[in-house]
């Protein structure tokens, strides 16, 4: 016989017209249980139980969401984590009833809404548990799982029991009037810069599982990429982030994987990381750009400062200007042509005067840059007379130095 379950206390529907006064549980209650709105709502004292230590029910889903965006560990994340964390959140406080504040919105739920991976989805909702924001009043269980089922064997028609959660926001937090938003003492932090992922291809075999966010971040970036050197490769691309980030105060509080995507346009284009850190200190027309804040923490939205300084670099908002680097090649290309043409010119002329001119002896820069020879031998060996009477009045410095010391040590030792 299996054992007796109080159904009426886990918001089934029982029914006892059966003959023998038997109880049954109706087909329609029994698929209550898949369902993200229960039949009948938890009790208030097993809600106040499950809200954590130092924690309170929240009054609406706008404060649980606001107070999760102006946390200082959520403000902390990586720009990412907290898109995706926020995601999350958001789908399980709309799916939050509107007097008990206990959400079921399912895992299942949220991939589906979010079009997140389910390895994701768990993680976040795993932060929110562990850091207060989210209370268990009932676990998600399964039949085979369950008590009182002998391992499943016994079907007791409550089916997949998804996990039920109290929104919940620290007790400090006071609400927020909404009737007057427009006040000067409502005061909201500073969101870091969102990302709009791209969506997820579920038709490829390869995207069905999304990469953990520490599996591409432990691959070597080289720090030595020269500054004068072009990327050609997105791993080359990376490297020049990774040097940009050391050498600007700025770019570092950027990842090299963010950073690439803001410069991709300009990187492809053949700058360098010099380039780069030009156009954000010169406009192109050679004008320096000036500097109304102290320091990098003035800074509200970094990604938008490099944006507007990069953004005079490129002409009709989409085409990439011709960099320094770039603009230095072409004039040195155009003199080269120019020298050129100016010896095809001289020998044409040479050649109609019956003049023959010799070939033109070709110095390296090292040959070029050197003395000539014998230079520094004969002005050692024969220094001029101005040469010597400096020299022979720096030694009578040396000397009346050397004779004042001693002198003040003897003095002393007196």
């Amino acid at each position: 016989m299996p054992p007796f379950t109080d159904y009426t206390r886990i918001g089934f529907a029982v029914r006892r017209d059966l003959p023998g006064g038997g109880a049954a549980v109706t087909a329609e209650a029994a698929g209550v249980s898949d369902a993200p709105v229960l039949a009948v709502a938890p009790s208030k004292a097993l809600i106040l139980a499950s809200v954590p230590r130092g924690m309170r029910r929240t009054p609406d889903q706008q404060a649980f969401l606001r107070a999760l965006r102006e946390d200082p560990e959520v403000l902390g994340l990586r720009y990412d984590g907290y898109g995706n964390l926020l995601r999350v959140a958001q789908v399980i406080a709309w799916a939050a009833d509107w007097k008990t504040m206990c959400s079921r919105p399912t895992i299942a739920g949220i991939c589906a809404r979010t079009s997140l991976s389910k390895a994701t989805v768990k993680r976040w909702v795993r932060w929110l548990r562990e850091h207060g924001w989210l209370g268990v009043v009932e676990q998600g269980s399964t039949a085979r799982f369950r008590k009182g089922t002998a391992a499943g064997l016994d079907d007791d028609g409550m089916g997949n029991r998804a996990a039920l959660w109290v929104l919940c926001i620290p007790r400090e937090i006071t609400p927020v009037p909404t009737e007057d938003t427009s006040s000067d003492q409502v005061k909201r932090a500073s969101e870091p810069p969102s990302l709009s992922l791209p969506r997820r291809d579920k038709e490829d075999p390869m995207r069905t599982r999304e990469v953990p966010l520490h599996a591409h971040r432990n691959s070597r970036i080289s720090p030595t990429w020269r500054l004068h050197q072009s990327p050609r490769t997105k791993r080359d691309r990376l490297a020049a982030c990774e040097r940009l980030r050391q050498e600007s105060n700025v770019l570092r509080h950027m990842t090299p994987w963010y950073l690439r995507w803001l410069l991709r346009p300009f990187l492809i284009a053949g700058w360098t990381p010099a380039d780069v850190l030009h156009a954000l200190d010169v406009r192109p027309d050679g004008s320096a750009w000036t500097y109304t804040w102290l320091s990098v923490d003035e800074l509200r939205h970094i990604p938008g400062w490099v944006r507007h300084r990069l953004a005079a670099w490129l002409a009709e908002g989409r085409f990439v200007l011709a960099s320094r680097s770039q603009r230095e090649a072409l004039a040195a290309g155009r003199r080269r042509a120019e020298q050129e043409r100016r010896r095809l010119e001289r020998q044409a002329a040479a050649a109609a005067a019956g003049i023959e001119l010799g070939e033109e002896s070709k110095l390296s820069r090292a040959e070029a840059l050197a003395p000539p020879p014998g230079a520094d031998a004969v002005g050692r060996a024969d220094p001029n007379e101005a040469f010597r009477v400096a020299r022979a009045e720096l030694e009578r410095r040396r000397q009346e130095r050397e004779a004042e010391i001693v002198a003040s040590l003897a003095r002393r030792g007196r």
